[in-house]
């Protein structure tokens, strides 16, 4: 499955929404499921999937949908 697909399927099932609402610039405070307890949700739920582990400050300088796609491609070394 493609990243941004499924980076933004993950997204969107924890801010209880469709995955078609959510864009690249989506980004935290955007929904009131998405605070900084649904971030580490996000990305724990994207380390779970990939079966990568995000740095920590990797996982600070995260802020939007398109930065997530970003990590998830640096950490599966994919372009």
């Amino acid at each position: 499955m493609e990243v941004e697909k499924k980076v933004k399927e993950i997204v969107a099932q924890i801010c209880e929404t469709d995955a078609a609402e959510i864009k690249p610039s989506t980004s935290i405070g955007d929904y009131p499921q998405w605070d900084s307890v649904g971030h580490i949700s996000i990305l724990s739920a994207l380390e779970d999937f990939y079966n990568i582990n995000f740095e920590g400050k990797e996982m600070v300088e995260i802020e939007d949908v398109a930065d997530m796609i970003n990590a998830v491609k640096r950490n599966l070394k994919i372009d």
